[in-house]
């Protein structure tokens, strides 16, 4: 079972890879105005995240999701290792 910090930097390499190289990506980072990621885009980086982590994120989580903090405690629920 992977650390929260090993989880938080995986979630981050993903999210990176959608966004422009100046942007850093790091827990306080607002997925939508600090990364600029629409809903259409986020609908495919969530798909990545899933398969990364080889789980499922249900959608009705989302309304409650702003930050990379937010979305790594999600995922780390779904992975059953939520602090």
């Amino acid at each position: 079972m992977q650390s929260y910090e090993e989880n938080l930097a995986t979630l981050c390499t993903v999210l990176q890879r959608h966004v422009a190289a100046e942007v850093i990506v790091d827990e306080d980072t607002m997925l939508a105005s600090d990364l600029g990621i629409d809903s259409a885009e986020l609908m495919e980086v969530l798909l990545e995240v899933e398969d990364e982590f080889d789980i499922s994120i249900p959608l009705n989580i989302l309304p409650n999701v702003y930050t990379v903090k937010d979305l790594i405690a999600e995922v780390e629920k779904l992975l059953g290792t939520a602090r």
